[in-house]
């Protein structure tokens, strides 16, 4: 994450490219009707910000955790149109700083190295078990590395990257976090050279080295084992930054901050290959990618001076346009605008960080997302939006679209899996239905909505905050 490094790693081998180009032109005033900006922080202490993070505590609370170049913010966002600081935690100043939470605990790398604050080096430890009322550095681990610049946390273990540890090589610590406060290398992948960030998921190990993106197999977390690479994307002028997995984990969205194809799409049905799908996808502006994170059939990217833009990839192969909100209002260029992007709370709001305005928390919807439709047709297949509003108190609204006539039930239940309420028991046309949840007697917490029509399921997490 951030400006990229220059890194001479050298060419690997090459696969068929399937030159399938997109550029993107749309009236950004309709995409923005996607978007709802619910509310912003920034601090009177801070010069800049870096990225983001989320966290929920076991009554269901939000959190976003914002880095700065001097430290980290921990802010309550359960009322997104009043966020409110919590803490703030002390680090060393540097343009890269990155957070991930294991369980009630937030671990903070950063690039910079200072020995009169031997508290900042390394991995800082922050434990958040006692919000809303406060969250304190507990410990710091430095015997593993001092500096590194991106971190990721997966079922137990973190994969911190960028380091000068290692000969400074730069490649992937494993770490064990089965101890959160002791936490132990099991391994240092060294085999592509500088990675500047990765994706993990199960089994599956995806670096982003720079010159290009390489497949390594986890499975044996002490024995990682590079199965694949990319052709190499520096020889055209590309920098391999960071990407995520589709969730049927056949789609690979790369990000390039070099600005030379922004988005580009790899099709890993076949590990052994990574065969392009879609070439190139870039904004009108020109402006330059930076992270990107998928949950269910969107992409959620903070795109430096274009702000927060969302793709539709329904069709992983042809991302469209969803919603797009300016982060960046003060005209600014390169890298500037924003940084970080966090689409996984509970309640659905999603929390964007910018490099001079800080966070932003926004309401994303799929009205009116896709192609225009007659409003009289009939929806083409069984689907649940999310509540609205989310958070709520005491009520909400829970909407569902029906391709044919179905019986359809509607039961809430708590996180314990105990059902607290049942809402629909009958038929219904085929169409759009709303049905209203009312959470007068209930406390505070995240409570799941299943709606069932015919044979199909889903479900809905709604944050209810008294």
């Amino acid at each position: 994450m951030g400006n990229y490094k220059a890194i001479n790693t050298g060419e690997k081998m090459k696969f068929r490219i399937l030159q399938i180009t997109f550029l993107f032109l749309i009236n950004i005033s309709v995409a923005q009707n996607s978007i709802n900006l619910l509310g912003k922080f920034a601090s009177p202490n801070a010069a800049r910000y870096s990225d983001v993070w989320g966290y929920v505590d076991e009554n269901g609370r939000e959190y976003a955790l914002l880095l700065s170049y001097e430290g980290t913010y921990i802010i309550d966002v359960t009322d997104p149109t009043n966020p409110v600081e919590i803490e703030y935690i002390d680090g060393i100043n540097s343009i890269w700083r990155d957070a991930k939470v294991h369980g009630n605990y937030a671990y903070v790398v950063t690039e910079g190295n200072n020995q009169q604050k031997p508290h900042a080096n390394g991995l800082q430890i922050i434990d958040l078990s006692n919000l809303p009322n406060s969250a304190a550095l507990v410990t710091t681990v430095n015997d593993i590395f001092n500096s590194a610049h991106n971190i990721f946390i997966e079922d137990g273990y973190a994969y911190v990257v960028g380091t000068e540890a290692e000969n400074g090589i730069g490649g992937v610590h494993i770490i064990d976090l089965s101890d959160p406060l002791q936490p132990h290398q099991v391994a240092y992948y060294a085999e592509s050279g500088y990675v500047h960030d990765v994706y993990v998921s199960g089994d599956i190990l995806i670096v982003c080295s720079a010159n290009d993106y390489a497949y390594v197999d986890i499975s044996n977390k002490a024995n990682p084992q590079l199965i694949s690479s990319s052709a190499s994307i520096q020889a055209d002028g590309g920098y391999a930054h960071s990407g995520w997995m589709t969730e049927d984990k056949r789609y690979f969205y790369a990000t390039d901050e070099g600005n030379s194809f922004d988005l580009r799409v790899y099709d890993l049905q076949d590990r052994n290959t990574w065969e392009v799908s879609v070439n190139s996808w870039q904004m009108q502006s020109q402006s330059i990618i930076h992270n990107l994170f998928i949950r269910g059939n969107y992409a959620h990217i903070s795109y430096y001076t274009d702000g927060y833009v969302v793709l539709d990839i329904s069709n992983p192969e042809s991302p469209k346009i969803a919603g797009q909100y300016d982060t960046a209002d003060d005209g600014g260029s390169g890298f500037n605008g924003a940084w970080g992007c966090y689409p996984y709370l509970p309640s659905g709001n999603i929390l964007i960080s910018d490099v001079n305005f800080g966070l932003f928390v926004f309401d994303f919807t799929e009205d009116g997302i896709t192609d225009v439709k007659d409003n009289n047709e009939l929806p083409e297949k069984f689907s649940v939006a999310q509540n609205y509003p989310n958070p709520f108190n005491p009520t909400t609204k829970i909407t569902f679209s029906l391709p044919s006539n179905e019986f359809v039930t509607v039961d809430v239940f708590n996180i314990l899996g105990q059902k607290v309420a049942a809402l629909v028991n009958d038929s219904f046309n085929a169409g759009a239905h709303s049905v209203d949840f009312n959470a007068q007697g209930l406390g505070s917490g995240i409570y799941l909505a299943k709606i069932s029509a015919g044979s199909n399921t889903k479900l809905i997490k709604m944050n209810l905050v008294k």
